[in-house]
């Protein structure tokens, strides 16, 4: 579980590329890294790759659209078959998160925190949900929602569950660019029933 917060964690957007790259080559015990994109420098871990055929390339996508390749280069056994299922989730998750971020830097794709308040205000949630979600994009972990709200780790995964439903969204990574303008939320009456505020 804390890989995938962790691979969601967008705040700082900047740096989402080096961190979630590091996260997915420390998750087979990589060596080195180099993650290449078609419009954007290649980056690479602070040990550049030894070889130039590294042990695994992972494809990275948003939808059917390749958006680059993670190279990890292995020192010993390749991975086991659990861990290579393990990365290919992880490497889907991690393209969804580049796509994301990537928009989110844009110049003037990100929502001021106004218009966040108001999305957020509109959306078909109870004020609990509203909170959770608030906590979420100011860039909280489970564990800090559950802290700051008074909730268990488990109530909080609940209540994300449920805001996802809500709002047709499938991961963290999808909510908070939904709320910071990536992404639309369709009108209140799009909605089977409003919840009350």
């Amino acid at each position: 579980m804390e890989i995938v917060e962790r691979l969601t964690e967008l705040d700082p957007v900047r740096t989402y590329p080096q961190r979630g790259a590091t996260l997915i080559a420390g998750l087979v015990g990589a060596h080195s890294f180099r993650l290449d994109r078609p419009d954007a420098d290649a980056l690479s871990s602070e040990s550049a790759l030894t070889t130039t055929d590294p042990t695994i390339s992972l494809p990275l996508r948003q939808g059917r659209t390749l958006i680059g390749t993670l190279h990890l280069e292995i020192v010993g056994d390749a991975p086991a078959g659990n861990q290579q299922e393990l990365l290919k989730w992880a490497s889907r998750l991690y393209g969804r998160g580049l796509d994301y971020a990537e928009r989110l830097t844009d110049e003037g794709s990100r929502r001021p925190g106004e218009a966040i308040e108001e999305t957020l205000r509109r959306a078909p949630l109870t004020p609990r949900e509203r909170d959770v979600v608030a906590l979420l994009v100011a860039g909280s972990s489970t564990r800090d929602i559950a802290a700051e709200s008074g909730l268990t780790v488990s109530t909080v995964n609940t209540y994300l569950k449920r805001i996802f439903s809500k709002l047709g969204v499938h991961s963290r990574v999808e909510l908070i660019a939904r709320m910071a303008g990536t992404a639309t939320i369709p009108p209140r009456a799009n909605y089977e029933a409003p919840l009350p505020d």
